[in-house]
């Protein structure tokens, strides 16, 4: 497709009949009824009503609704994009308040008999900025709130829409580690919170971080820390009771 000049704002309806091509321009899909299949190279999604999604430019991907459907769409210049956005590749968003009155002002422009665009362009910078707000990814916050139970990359790469193999390329590029280690992190600066302040047993310390067995606990923390987690408890200790002799 041939590169646009301006910023377009479009009721959109879908079919049936499955499409694919890419584009040169950016676009920002927003739910108005039904639902929308849309894949990508890495990413297959079904946007419902709940959720929003953007599309960057040069990004080959398939399409189609299979019920009665209408979007509002934003057709971006590759221009008017910065470089995280450019970078960040396709995402998608939870609808929420933000995202409802950003939708509620586009529609009520495209309403106006005297619509030019101009509206949307001066729109724009704020959606832009809520484009690139920072928002921790589903599968990262899954694993600080379920780090205690069994996590697999499979269903990690579920929440994030993406197959495993390039959830795990995104997950390095993101974290700069592979998810099985970043799991093991977040495990450990548990341990080490409750050997540091609660007097719980090693074992139960190894069943809240989500290890069955204190053997195969000791050992990871051994790796990580280079001591067992009984000498950095008694380490810890010492240091505390140094520091009540100073503040004495």
């Amino acid at each position: 497709m041939e590169p646009i000049r301006e910023i377009v704002a479009e009721r959109r309806t879908y079919t049936s009949i499955q499409e694919k091509h890419s584009h040169r321009f950016a676009q920002l899909i927003l739910p108005l009824q039904g639902e929308l299949s849309i894949k990508t190279e890495s990413k297959k999604l079904l946007l419902d009503p709940k959720t929003i999604f953007f599309l960057p430019p040069e990004c080959h991907h398939t399409f189609h609704s299979v019920e009665r459907n209408e979007f509002l769409v934003l057709d971006i210049p590759h221009f008017m994009l910065n470089e995280r956005q450019l970078q960040n590749g396709e995402l998608s968003y939870e609808l929420n308040n933000q995202w409802k009155g950003i939708r509620y002002l586009l529609l009520n422009e495209l309403e106006q008999q005297s619509w030019n665009g101009s509206a949307v362009k001066e729109l724009y910078p704020y959606i832009s900025r809520c484009l690139i707000q920072e928002q921790q990814a589903k599968s990262i916050t899954y694993i600080h709130e379920h780090y205690n139970e069994n996590i697999s990359v499979h269903d990690l790469a579920a929440l994030e829409h993406y197959n495993r193999s390039y959830y795990s390329e995104w997950f390095l590029k993101e974290t700069g580690q592979l998810p099985t280690a970043y799991i093991q992190d977040v495990r450990m600066k548990k341990a080490k919170e409750l050997l540091r302040d609660t007097k719980l047993p090693i074992l139960h310390i190894a069943i809240q971080v989500g290890l069955e067995h204190q053997s195969s606990f000791t050992r990871l923390f051994q790796k990580h820390e280079g001591i067992t987690p009984s000498q950095y408890r008694k380490n810890q200790r010492q240091k505390n009771r140094e520091c009540s002799v100073y503040d004495i």
